[in-house]
């Protein structure tokens, strides 16, 4: 099974270096080795432990090493506002310096960031938040089918769009896990029962271009998990996830007239009515929250 436990510290100005360091402190109670990128490469390599390694850098060449044994590597870039004119350029150059994820600062990179650098170059789903009774998780193709039959149950579509047929769903779900996770880290995922792993449904937020790109909260439970309080207890969560992980400004949702409940869930979770508008022909009620 993949495992981080090798945690690779490449070329880093020493202030970074140091900042690194101080967030990786506790690293080691996690059973994890935080180790120089110069005098562990050849122990990684001769032991084919790269698949259970991560490397942090600015430098080029040690990221495209790193990738060429199949290494997870975040790339550090340095802050435009903190180049010399020769380092612009050289700042070019290191965009395409190949790194599964990159950041201009060290400030918040601890072990669960690295965690999730890892699980993104190993394309293992991203586990977003966990209430009492449900998982809530990035969408993997394994539960293609027990979407389909979600969506199958009684009324599901009513005020929503079903989804696509099979080849085309299966589709459009690979290239959203692979530009829509990749690209934002957030998006629609799926809730599953917390002791079976079920699907039971579907939440997220996206950004809905009717309302100018603003973030939408949407969500889905299977008729059998409705009206025992699971929307609100995971939409509930995924707000404040938004609001503390995210730290986005605000969410809103667009609700189809004559879908009472779903408005009384919106107005239950803090959400304030803006405004009626007209999309795809139908009348939607836009609700909003803002945090800030």
């Amino acid at each position: 099974m993949l495992k981080l436990e090798y945690i690779l510290i490449g070329k880093l100005p020493k202030t970074e270096r140091d900042m690194l360091l101080e967030n990786l402190r506790t690293e080691r109670e996690c059973g994890r080795n935080v180790l120089e990128w110069d005098s562990a490469k050849k122990h990684i390599q001769e032991g084919a432990l790269a698949e259970k390694a991560i490397l942090v850098s600015e430098d080029a060449k040690e990221l495209s090493e790193a990738q060429r044994i199949g290494m997870a590597a975040l790339c550090y870039l340095m802050p435009e506002d903190g180049r010399t004119q020769r380092e612009e350029t050289a700042g070019e150059m290191e965009v395409t310096s190949p790194a599964d994820m990159y950041a201009e600062g060290m400030e918040e990179i601890d072990g669960s960031f690295l965690q999730h650098v890892y699980e993104r170059h190993h394309r293992i789903p991203w586990i977003i938040l966990k209430t009492p009774r449900c998982i809530v998780k990035e969408f993997s193709m394994e539960y293609l089918d027990a979407l389909f039959e979600l969506y199958a149950g009684k009324g599901m579509t009513d005020y929503m769009e079903p989804l696509y047929p099979y080849e085309e769903e299966r589709e459009y779900q690979q290239a959203y896990i692979e530009q829509m996770y990749r690209f934002y880290g957030y998006g629609m995922w799926i809730v599953c029962d917390r002791n079976t792993g079920e699907l039971i449904g579907r939440a997220g937020v996206e950004h809905r271009e009717e309302l100018g790109g603003e973030l939408e909260l949407g969500y889905a439970i299977g008729v059998p998990w409705q009206r025992q309080g699971y929307a609100t207890e995971v939409c509930s969560a995924i707000l404040t996830y938004v609001k503390e992980e995210l730290m986005l400004p605000s969410v809103s949702c667009l609700i189809e007239e004559g879908n009472v409940v779903s408005e009384h869930l919106a107005q239950k979770l803090g959400f304030h009515y803006c405004e009626t508008v007209q999309i795809d022909g139908k009348q939607m009620r836009k609700y909003k929250v803002a945090f800030y």
